[in-house]
């Protein structure tokens, strides 16, 4: 089974919502459209937290110092159109003011054909919404 090692992020404001991407993802069968926290795949030779923090910089337009443990680590199997897979997916909390300015510039062209849009989230909606991953977020906000 392959495995594509993750690291993400569950960045948290003031009021504590969390900011979450919406991705089409087009190389899994449906091609889902989802929810999700920032971050991505770890490069050959970058640390979990080396990898966030350029995702964070390619997929925002930040630059954070990342402190302390990872939150929780999570496999998450995939249906790939390509044959099925685990994303290892390791989490950390990032807390940044709700009017920080965020950049798209730096985005892949992958990453910008399957953009849609980002949003600070509530507990409270996202409880109510199904299209977000992974749910394992809400135990950290």
């Amino acid at each position: 089974m392959k495995i594509r090692q993750c690291s993400r992020a569950v960045i948290i404001n003031e009021r504590n919502e969390i900011l979450l991407q919406r991705f089409e993802f087009r190389d899994v069968v449906g091609n889902k459209v989802l929810w999700v926290t920032p971050g991505g795949g770890i490069e050959e030779n970058e640390t979990p937290a080396e990898a966030l923090k350029r995702e964070l910089y390619e997929e925002l337009g930040i630059v954070v110092d990342l402190v302390g443990e990872p939150l929780f680590q999570l496999d998450v199997w995939i249906d790939g159109k390509q044959g099925p897979f685990v994303s290892r997916e390791i989490y950390y909390k990032i807390t940044i003011p709700s009017d920080t300015r965020l950049s798209f510039e730096n985005m892949t062209k992958d990453e910008k054909d399957a953009w849609q849009q980002v949003k600070w989230w509530s507990k409270e909606e996202l409880q109510s919404i199904d299209d977000f991953a992974p749910r394992e977020i809400l135990n950290y906000i």
